[in-house]
């Protein structure tokens, strides 16, 4: 029984089923020849040929399904029903025993079990990773079952998992609806995702338009854990300002739940409501999944008390963007509250060039151990602090930004040898550094890091420009493509003080979400940033400037994965710089 037999389940899963029949057969010459009788209306020597077959242990499963197949063809569904189940039985993980027991309880009218069985198989199918195979299943469970709630939620996560995190949130929201029913926290949360962003996705009204009446059906998941997919879909897919209300009813479901906690914080940081985005930020701690240990230091964790006379280690934890981001933090941290002494640890790339601008007496900077359980220098402390812990126990609130602008001075030395290694100014023309590309590590750089190929008409329609590459690692190659356009600075940027003291004899810096556009933030450059669609909390939502970094100018996607609108943007912005410079 394969999808030929049952056109509306012309799926890929099923449409490759009929593969693995065959390929049993090219190894098998007795499979074959059952295959053969089978398909030439020869059926009771087919049954025969698999009847034996059946006693051999490494064909039982699909000897029996052909069995079943044979059942169900002259009309013994129930029959063929027992034989496919007893296949399944053998060989769990076998998607062809689900299709054709599915299609065999649809031809005797039983819907419940063949929706059941095909949630089965779609379920596992996503399980294994597998969702473009399993999201046309749910597509099929839904013509049959459209108040199934399991593949309404199961179908808009395989969308998120699978990057369609627009396409995402509709069956989400659906299931949100479903689940509102009975449950009144969903019910005003549907109406309230629906009065937010209704009227920018028609997707989800024209579904809801064909939606029946009546309780969902089918298996229905914990609601707080669907939440936060819809999250996830939400903030990639540009709905930031839609989340918090999604996040709140699964802390009321859940309060404890660690992922959530520190979802609502991102939400409320990206809303500006720092006050509870700094207190929720904490959460990272506890969620098991966040990428920093949780450090277990010989001194207590520092709290707010009084600092005079005392000495406090503060250590840097994500990325190089995150430190050089809150750094400032630990000067106002030693100014507000007097310690003795302030240590302060970051990534090894960073050492030399923050202890450049830090170091004095009172505070210094050292690089990161390995042993994350162990301070970084063998001296006591009598309190430590993560880093991004200090917006939260300083109460750090927006109207306190910029912190420090322009906070990130090299020494004059440094300023002078980053001259020597740029290539000979061009009389009338801007330096304009770029970097178009983060860590890979990073779980969003597919998202965040553009083609360098895209910037090329920048590149071209800007006249008094000299543009300089200030990116590094593996994707500084690209710029080979641009040679005579695009000087290559790789070979000369070691580390981050490199980069910072190429970057204070530079008139301007265009990069994407990376370190360097914090860099050149803290040491006051005028930045052009080029955003994804879902954007990072620090950001805010929909801004074009930053209260972080005043010099910044930040141009967005406009829909997710639309680069050409911010590489439009970009080009206006600085067309029109040129006609300042002209002027």
């Amino acid at each position: 029984m394969s999808a030929s037999n049952n056109p509306d389940l012309s799926i890929p899963i099923v449409e490759r089923s009929g593969a693995v029949l065959m390929e049993i057969g090219r190894r098998v010459p007795a499979f074959a020849q059952g295959l053969h009788l089978q398909s030439t209306g020869q059926l009771d020597q087919a049954r025969s040929v698999f009847l034996q077959l059946t006693e051999r242990p490494e064909l039982t499963a699909p000897a029996l399904h052909q069995l079943g197949v044979i059942a169900a063809f002259q009309g013994d569904n129930g029959r063929a029903a027992g034989l496919f189940e007893h296949a399944m039985k053998l060989e769990p993980a076998e998607p062809l025993y689900y299709c054709s027991l599915g299609t065999v309880f649809e031809r005797m009218g039983d819907l419940p079990r063949a929706v059941a069985t095909m949630v089965n198989l779609a379920v596992m199918l996503q399980t294994q990773g597998k969702h473009d195979d399993a999201i046309p299943l749910y597509r099929r469970i839904l013509q049959l079952s459209p108040l199934n709630y399991s593949a309404w939620v199961n179908m808009g996560t395989g969308l998120a998992w699978t990057n369609c995190s627009r396409e995402a949130v509709v069956p989400l929201i659906i299931g949100v609806i479903l689940f509102g029913r009975f449950l009144p926290e969903a019910r005003e949360l549907g109406d309230r995702l629906l009065a937010d962003i209704g009227d920018r996705l028609p997707e989800l009204t024209a579904a809801l338009a064909v939606l029946p009446e009546g309780l969902p059906e089918g298996r229905l998941e914990r609601l707080e854990e669907v939440l936060q997919t819809l999250d996830k879909a939400l903030r990639t897919a540009g709905f930031i300002d839609a989340t918090a209300a999604s996040l709140t009813v699964a802390l009321k479901l859940a309060p404890g739940n660690a992922l959530a906690r520190w979802n609502h914080a991102l939400s409320c940081l990206a809303r500006g409501d720092y006050a509870q985005g700094w207190a929720d930020y904490e959460w990272r701690w506890v969620w098991d999944q966040f990428p920093e240990p949780r450090r277990m230091l010989g001194a207590p964790q520092w709290r707010g008390e009084e600092l005079a006379g005392k000495r406090i280690y503060v250590w840097g934890e994500q990325g190089f963007g995150d430190i050089l981001q809150f750094t400032p933090l630990a000067q106002i941290l030693a100014d507000r509250y007097g310690p003795d002494d302030v240590v302060l640890e970051v990534s090894a790339p960073l050492v030399r060039m923050l202890s450049a601008v830090l170091d004095r007496p009172g505070m210094r900077v050292i690089s990161r151990p390995d042993n994350p359980h162990r301070f970084g220098v063998e001296e006591g402390f009598d309190y430590h602090i993560p880093l991004l812990s200090l917006p939260h126990f300083l109460s750090l609130r927006v109207p306190d930004l910029p912190l420090l602008p322009g906070w990130l001075q090299l020494p004059a030395e440094e300023i002078a040898r980053g001259a020597t290694l740029l290539p000979p100014a061009q009389p009338g023309k801007r330096r304009i550094g770029v970097v178009w590309a983060g860590r890979p590590q990073h779980s969003e750089d597919a998202r965040r890091s553009l083609p360098l190929a895209l910037l090329g008409s920048v590149l071209d329609a800007i006249p008094d420009a000299q543009w300089i590459s200030l990116q590094v690692g593996n994707r500084a190659g690209d710029a080979l493509a641009f040679r005579g356009r695009l000087h290559d600075m790789s070979g000369q940027l070691q580390d981050f003080i490199d980069t910072a003291a190429v970057i204070a004899n530079l008139d301007h810096v265009v990069a994407v979400d990376t370190g360097v556009a914090h860099l050149a933030g803290s040491m006051g450059k005028p930045v052009s940033l080029l955003l994804a669609h879902s954007v990072d909390w620090r950001w805010e939502i929909g801004t074009t400037g930053s209260p972080w970094y005043p010099n910044h100018r930040i141009h967005r996607q406009s829909a997710l994965g639309d680069w050409a609108s911010v590489i439009n943007s970009l080009r206006a912005e600085h067309a029109a710089l040129t006609v300042q410079a002209v002027s």
